[in-house]
């Protein structure tokens, strides 16, 4: 049952990723703590995105391996389906994907940059980009085109189609991200930002 074995593998792939970057990856790599305490003040660390992250994969590696191992069909479907194995429609689905993530990826880390060289090549005095990443509005231009883009992007191709509920989906989660993510720390920076 090809299918099986792919869930299993990607599982335990997974799973094992999980679990070193957590015991291995953030201790050796990552300065400070999940939680830092400044002076009388408790602050978010470096380690709690990819410690938060790391537990996701590990909870969503566990659930899939338990749905795998307690022999439930995926999506309700017969596994003789999948015996046929990769076929051109599994390609292209596959091409469908990487598009709409990289095409997303690119309008995260390219927006902020390129308006804010625009911006300085029609003469306004605009500092550059590396000095305004913390700085609205344009610490949200590529996190909320490139968010709303891969959100927009996901939904319309499941779906088939580029519904308005979709719109307002996309929209409701780069909002809800921002309030989450943003608002409430300022030592925080919003992805790609964080990262330069």
């Amino acid at each position: 049952m090809p299918s099986r074995k792919w869930n299993i593998g990607i599982g335990l792939f997974f799973l094992a990723a999980s679990v070193s970057t957590l015991i291995f990856w953030i201790p050796v790599d990552v300065e400070t703590g999940v939680v830092e305490q400044e002076r009388r003040s408790i602050v978010i660390g470096d380690a709690m995105a990819p410690t938060m992250v790391s537990f996701g994969i590990m909870a969503v590696s566990v659930a899939l391996l338990a749905v795998t191992f307690l022999g439930r069909a995926v999506s309700g479907r017969d596994e003789a389906e999948f015996a046929s194995g990769m076929s051109l429609e599994n390609l292209r689905n596959l091409l469908w994907l990487l598009l709409i993530v990289g095409f997303s990826l690119a309008l995260m880390v390219w927006t902020g940059p390129t308006l804010v060289a625009i911006l300085q090549v029609v003469g306004s005095e605009v500092s550059e980009y590396r000095l305004l990443q913390d700085t609205a509005p344009y610490k949200y231009l590529g996190f909320s085109l490139g968010g709303f883009s891969l959100v927009l992007g996901l939904i319309s191709w499941i779906e088939g189609q580029v519904k308005n509920r979709a719109i307002v989906t996309a929209i409701g989660a780069v909002v809800v991200l921002i309030v989450l993510y943003d608002v409430p720390f300022d030592s925080l920076l919003l992805p790609p930002n964080g990262g330069e």
